[in-house]
């Protein structure tokens, strides 16, 4: 699934690109695709800003919202009115604009969602704040996290309190902090707190630098994949020694996901 890194990347790329254009119509080529939940038309509105919160694209039009989430598969691309259906076998849905462009939304395994909303907190009421928003501070995090009793794996990924990281960047955040992804997160001191607050950040930033990461589907808005994955430490590393001290990588199943971490740079520890 697109984390943060990834819909970083592709709304930078299409900031520029669609900023301004007029939508003409939406054609729902997959009828769940496509989720109208607004009184007023999308035809005929612009596109007067792109944004993200956690792994969501917004694009803010004059009267309405339209939120995306790629959730596993799903990719977004430009292209003219010339393009070949048959180049593009998963497409889901077609948005045309009024200068004869078309943003494509392909899918494979249809998980993804184009609402189209008067408000976007309809779609994002349970999503917390963004890891890049400026009011994430780390008085903010740890408040947060010093709350709830439960794993801070769990904690991380449940995008309530902090939005945008998914299994890799989690994963990848806790072995740079070293804590074990069981650690529970009352037991997490200021101190080691602040340690990860760091890595969380350390770790995103460097991954949007390099256009995030492409484990099997992932592509940017101009179909190149991302570079990060040549630079991972833990994740999809099971079996391979730890780059810190040389014990081998371990995978167990912790919140439901396949976990990634070093059993001697990352043991579960009492108050930090």
């Amino acid at each position: 699934m697109p984390e943060l890194p990834e819909v970083e990347t592709i709304i930078r790329e299409l900031k520029p690109l669609l900023t301004g254009r007029t939508i003409k119509m939406v054609e729902p080529l997959w009828a769940k695709s496509f989720v109208d939940q607004a009184e007023r038309p999308v035809s005929g509105q612009t596109i007067r800003q792109i944004r993200r919160i956690g792994k969501y694209i917004l694009f803010d039009l004059d009267q309405s919202h339209l939120v995306i989430h790629l959730r596993m598969t799903g990719r977004l691309s430009i292209q003219n009115n010339q393009f070949d259906l048959n180049d593009h076998p998963h497409l889901r849905c077609l948005i045309y604009f009024e200068d004869g462009s078309v943003l494509l939304f392909e899918d494979t395994r249809k998980f993804g969602r184009i609402y189209h909303v008067e408000q976007a907190e309809q779609v994002l009421k349970e999503v917390g704040l963004d890891a890049f928003d400026p009011q994430m501070t780390f008085d903010y995090f740890y408040s947060s996290l010093k709350k709830r009793k439960m794993g801070i794996k769990a904690f991380l990924m449940s995008q309530k309190w902090i939005a945008g990281l998914g299994n890799i960047y989690t994963d990848e955040s806790l072995f740079r902090a070293k804590i074990h992804p069981e650690q529970l997160c009352t037991k997490i001191g200021r101190k080691k707190a602040k340690e990860l607050y760091d890595a969380v950040q350390y770790i995103l930033q460097k991954a949007v630098e390099n256009m995030g990461s492409t484990i099997s589907d992932y592509r940017d808005a101009y179909g190149n994949p991302g570079q990060n994955q040549l630079y991972f430490k833990v994740y999809k590393r099971a079996g391979q020694p730890c780059f810190n001290c040389g014990t081998l990588i371990e995978k167990k199943r912790v919140a439901g996901r396949g976990t990634h971490f070093c059993p001697k740079c990352q043991k579960i520890r009492g108050q930090e």
